[in-house]
């Protein structure tokens, strides 16, 4: 058996590094990839594998000393690019989580904290329900799999060492963070507005009798309120998010330029 020469590894090596790094980066931001429970050397290991499974469909790309600083500069494009894509999508899951953070603090549940493992950060429990909710559709709706489809394609969409990325595709990163806010009003909307009806008419009753315990009175009723809409909410929240979902992977490819 003839050994590889130190060329030839110099070339493997470029050909399979910058498609793992994009690939690593999507894997650091991406829904469901970048759970604080999913462990490092298993997304490594998944990003090694996916690699290995696009590398045989990519053009070859260009020769280049892989401690140059044209190797160093590419490096680090692709692995921008890679955290770009997946940072799009997972804005997705940050906007239901800060729609069950309005909820909650319209509830009174705002006190009711327990760790994402999604993040490793404190979240009000109603959010790491929504949370799970939701990542148990994307899974069943086969989000993961369109992602990773995603990841594929932005290989034809934005080959291996080709142009830098540029401050007007970073805008599309910068105007879909804007969706966090967007996406949370349009689940939270209809228990902000059930839970503003309860506060109005706890406060006309305060008014007509102000010996009444508001605190004892009013606190179960915005609660038992919030239960009941967010029963109401859960059958909406498919197609809520295949919309926002779909919205989330067409900026993906308009910041890749397809």
């Amino acid at each position: 058996m003839i050994a590889p020469t130190a060329d030839q590894l110099s070339v493997m090596l470029a050909t399979a590094w910058l498609p793992f790094l994009r690939i690593g980066g999507a894997m650091l931001t991406a829904p469901l990839f970048n759970a604080a429970y999913v462990p490092p050397r298993a997304r490594i290991l998944l990003a090694v594998f996916i690699t290995a499974v696009i590398l045989p469909m990519l053009p070859p790309p260009p020769v280049m000393n892989l401690i140059g600083y044209e190797a160093i500069f590419l490096a680090a494009n692709e692995l921008l690019i890679g955290i770009c894509i997946g940072f799009i999508i997972q804005l997705v899951f940050d906007a239901i989580i800060l729609a069950g953070q309005i909820i909650a603090m319209g509830m009174g549940l705002g006190f009711a904290m327990m760790v994402d493992p999604q993040r490793g950060a404190q979240v009000p429990v109603l959010s790491q329900f929504l949370l799970i909710f939701t990542m148990l559709i994307f899974v069943a709706m086969n989000g993961h799999i369109d992602f990773l489809a995603l990841l594929a394609r932005s290989f034809e969409y934005w080959p291996i060492a080709g142009d830098g990325v540029s401050p007007d595709q970073l805008s599309v990163v910068w105007m879909r963070g804007a969706e966090i806010f967007t996406g949370a009003i349009r689940v939270a909307i209809p228990a902000v507005v059930a839970l503003l009806v309860v506060q109005l008419a706890v406060g006309i009753v305060s008014r007509a009798a102000p010996t009444l315990n508001l605190f004892a009175v009013g606190f179960p009723i915005a609660m038992l309120i919030g239960f009941l809409v967010v029963d109401r909410l859960l059958p909406n929240l498919l197609p809520l998010l295949t919309s926002t979902l779909g919205d989330a992977f067409i900026a993906a490819e308009l910041f890749l330029g397809a």
